[in-house]
């Protein structure tokens, strides 16, 4: 009787299962939606340009990663694109490189519609010679190229340009690391435009750096600040916005326009050709010129705001800022620095010569 039921079962046990009694399945899990790939921003910038809060928070709206590297002049920043830097995405050219930018078809048209608050830049900034139409740049920051230097040790304010030779500043002068504005500072002090590209003019201008060169602490455009802080560098050639924050940590540190006149630049925010990522950049872009997010970042940086409506968002030290001021009063009168075409060979040469002591 054992064997037969044992048998039995087995048989029913069959044919249920053949008549559809399968166990009973789990419902299937649908997938957690896929989190958004967040991008990389690559910004190729001048040193300390951004408040680090104003990047963060910019990550943070919109799920990337801002990943700022610095150049130290102009014309590193063009042989880095001149060799295939197309993964920068947002970059700084000053006023005279985006003329050459533009000739060697190097940046990408700007899109109004997709960079609205472009249209709060202060009047005067926009459609400048360097870029006539505004289609390729948008002002970031201006200012004017004068003589710093510590009143501790420079007891005779400077006046003119031909002070920075004198000869108690030994080993205590720093340049610019630019040989626009260095060799363009010489032409000046001759006298001469700025821009100018007569060989005889540029030789002779060179050849009086040559004496200076005794004077010359370092050419440095990266930690500048940091030698007048620390008093290192007792005089020299600064950009007016780095003289403002220079002077904020050492109320020693004073600031003039020489008598002979001075170079007057902007530093601009530009898409290089062929980035992947331009829609990141112009949000990017348009996200700097909120006014409340202008004001944050000047305030940080200290350097001339060129958005319109920021300064109720601005604190009274800096909308009553001298150096910041002088610096906006003085942009009409000063000379801008121009492409100036094959000229720059000469001045890379006498440049290189200058810097290697040849």
């Amino acid at each position: 009787m054992k064997k037969i039921t044992v048998l039995v079962l087995a048989l029913l046990l069959l044919v249920l299962t053949g008549c559809g009694g399968e166990p009973k399945q789990e419902p299937k899990k649908e997938a957690a939606p896929a989190k958004a790939e967040k991008q990389t921003l690559n910004v190729y910038s001048w040193a300390d340009y951004f408040d680090p809060e104003v990047l963060e928070a910019f990550e943070k709206e919109n799920n990337c990663k801002v990943n700022y590297d610095v150049f130290a002049n102009n014309e590193e920043l063009l042989a880095k694109l001149q060799a295939g830097g197309s993964n920068y995405d947002v970059i700084m050219p000053s006023d005279y490189m985006v003329t050459a930018m533009i000739k060697l078809n190097l940046l990408d048209k700007l899109d109004p519609q997709k960079i609205p608050n472009i249209t709060k830049l202060r009047k005067g900034l926009t459609k400048q010679s360097y870029d006539p139409t505004g289609e390729y740049s948008v002002v970031y920051t201006w200012g004017v190229t004068g003589i710093v230097y510590n009143k501790k040790f420079v007891k005779t304010p400077p006046t003119q340009w031909e002070d920075l030779w004198k000869p108690e500043y030994k080993g205590r002068v720093v340049l610019l690391n630019d040989n626009r504005e260095v060799i363009g500072m010489a032409l000046k002090k001759a006298g001469k435009s700025n821009n100018s590209t007569d060989p005889a003019e540029v030789k002779a201008a060179v050849d009086d750096l040559r004496k200076l060169m005794p004077n010359v602490l370092a050419f440095d455009s990266e930690t500048i600040r940091q030698k007048f802080i620390a008093e290192e560098a007792w005089i020299g050639t600064m950009w007016s916005g780095d003289a403002t924050f220079s002077r904020k940590d050492n109320p020693d540190l004073e600031y003039m326009i020489p008598q002979q006149g001075a170079t007057v630049w902007a530093d601009t925010l530009a898409i290089p050709k062929g980035t992947p990522r331009k829609a990141l950049a112009e949000k990017f872009i348009n996200y700097l010129y909120d006014e409340k997010v202008a004001a944050k970042n000047y305030e940080y940086i200290f350097e001339n705001d060129p958005v319109e409506g920021s300064e109720k968002y601005h604190s009274k030290e800096y909308n009553e800022d001298p150096i910041l001021n002088a610096a906006t009063a003085y942009v009409g009168k000063g000379e801008w620095l121009l492409d100036i075409g094959d000229a720059l060979r000469m001045y890379d040469q006498y440049w290189t010569e200058l810097k290697t002591g040849h």
